[in-house]
């Protein structure tokens, strides 16, 4: 890792208004949370919180990944990554550099978004926000290496952003779809069944993290903050050699 190049992201981060933008964004979903939450008979504040926690994690989700496809394919595109590899960096160090510098934001914002639930109700403060908080960073991480190597694989940066948010939808989604294998509605032991199972092991669980359940009634269940930091650990590692051994190979 070249500490340099991580500076190099985060300061095109700045210089593209990246965080004043994420910044200006959350502070209008929250407002507009706030104003929707309002229009509740019951239990504002609690719909407030559910409204400003969700809204809040698709928008930081949105514009990390928009941000890194853009960024990485206009280094392609401008010869920035044939200027650094001209330089005494390895492949290895761009990719681990460009994964490090994207973490990095990704934990901004996670922390960005994680002050604005808390400050809509900071009297429902409880152990679940911070459960919440941490899933969302990891979910943060992971995607961005995600998007990562698919801007690295994909030359379209239109192709790699729908690829990318489908994968998200697809990892969102993923419970629901195992929910119905193991259900009477289809045949289990099916080739689609199987194959979706395959699938599933490779594919992070974003539908276990992120629960706005736990901001309202606490942690329940059996995830617990080991089990996504393993995730953000093993997923994030997984798609940077990925995207390494085809970086490694590429010829310029």
């Amino acid at each position: 890792m070249s500490l340099p190049l991580v500076k190099y992201v985060l300061m095109a981060a700045f210089r593209d208004r990246l965080i004043l933008s994420m910044l200006v964004i959350i502070l209008l979903g929250s407002l507009l949370s706030i104003f929707l939450g309002s229009a509740a008979i019951i239990e504002k504040d609690q719909f407030t919180l559910v409204f400003t926690a969700a809204g809040l994690r698709i928008i930081s989700v949105l514009g990390l990944v928009l941000f890194v496809i853009f960024f990485v394919r206009r280094s392609f595109e401008a010869r920035d990554i044939e200027f650094l590899l001209s330089r005494p960096i390895s492949r290895l160090n761009i990719i681990f550099s460009y994964g490090t510098a994207f973490s990095l934001l990704a934990i901004l914002m996670g922390l960005a978004v994680g002050v604005a639930v808390y400050s809509v109700a900071p009297h429902l403060l409880g152990a679940g926000h911070a459960l919440w908080i941490l899933s969302i960073i990891v979910e943060n991480i992971i995607m961005v290496n995600i998007a990562l190597f698919f801007s690295m694989y994909i030359s379209s940066s239109a192709a790699a952003s729908l690829i990318t948010l489908g994968f998200y939808v697809l990892a969102r989604m993923m419970g629901q779809l195992l929910g119905i294998i193991d259900s009477d509605l289809v045949n289990s032991s099916g080739i689609y069944s199987a194959a979706l199972q395959i699938v599933s092991v490779i594919t992070p669980r974003l539908d276990l993290m992120g629960q706005t359940s736990w901001l309202i009634y606490g942690v329940s269940g059996d995830i617990t903050a080991w089990h996504i930091l393993a995730q953000g650990f093993v997923f994030p590692a997984l798609v940077l050699l990925a995207a390494s051994f085809d970086f490694t190979r590429r010829q310029f």
